[in-house]
């Protein structure tokens, strides 16, 4: 049950930085759709490369709260 709290903690944090990163990207940017921001290749390059810091800070923070119960 522990592994799977982390992985779902993991994948949460992934997509709510993806879907943050492409927020900017549309605000910041002269492309027309969110949609398109999602998949735009410079925010898929940010996300391979920054992305998953965020995630995998958050679910050591998970794990280390899941440890004292």
């Amino acid at each position: 049950m522990k592994n799977t709290t982390i992985m779902l903690t993991f994948l949460g944090a992934f997509i709510i930085t993806w879907m943050t990163l492409a927020g900017a990207a549309y605000l910041l940017t002269d492309i027309p759709t969110y949609k398109e921001c999602m998949t735009h290749g410079g925010v898929l390059m940010l996300m391979l490369i920054f992305g998953w810091i965020p995630a995998v800070i958050v679910s050591m923070d998970v794990d280390e709260n899941l440890n004292h119960y």
